[in-house]
C-alpha cells in the first residue's frame, strides 16, 4: 500500500476517492435511485348535477379537494387556491368557512347550455388539482 501526504495527492487520485463516497452517501439522503415520491391530488365528486328548478339543497353541489404525499418529494410550498367556474352567469360558488380552500358549493342559478368546470387554482408540491364539471338542469 503507497501512502501520500494530502498536500501530495493528485486531483486523480482525489476524485477517485471522493466521487464514490459522495455518491454513497447522496444515496444514502434519498438523493439516489431509491428517490420515490408519490403526489397524489383529486376532486370529489368528479361529476354532479343539479337542478336550477330546485330549492337548496336541490340547486346545489359540493365540491371538496383532497391530497397525499409521501415518499421523498421535493420541498416545493403548497398553495391555498381560489375556486372557479368556467360559466358565472349560470353558476355561483360559495366557500365553505370551516375548510376555506378545500370545500366549495356550487349553485345552478340557470339551466346552463352545456357542462361547466369547476377548478381550483391550488397546488400541492407544484402539483394542481384535477376540475369537475357540474351540469345544471
Amino acid at each position: 500500500m503507497c501512502r501520500t501526504p494530502w498536500g501530495k495527492m493528485t486531483v486523480r487520485t482525489l476524485l477517485v476517492i471522493t466521487i464514490p463516497s459522495s455518491a454513497l452517501i447522496l444515496s444514502r439522503c434519498g438523493y439516489g435511485n431509491s428517490n420515490t415520491c408519490s403526489i397524489k391530488t383529486s376532486i370529489s365528486p368528479t361529476t354532479a348535477t343539479a337542478d336550477h328548478a330546485a330549492t337548496p339543497p336541490g340547486n346545489q353541489a359540493q365540491f371538496m379537494l383532497s391530497d397525499s404525499v409521501s415518499g421523498n418529494c421535493p420541498l416545493i410550498g403548497d398553495s391555498l387556491g381560489t375556486w372557479s367556474t368556467s360559466d358565472p352567469a349560470d353558476t355561483t360558488l360559495n366557500t365553505i368557512t370551516a375548510q376555506p380552500g378545500a370545500n366549495v358549493t356550487a349553485t345552478c342559478v340557470h339551466a346552463a347550455p352545456a357542462p361547466v368546470t369547476i377548478s381550483n387554482s391550488g397546488t400541492i408540491r407544484g402539483k394542481l388539482f384535477p376540475s369537475a364539471t357540474l351540469t345544471c338542469n
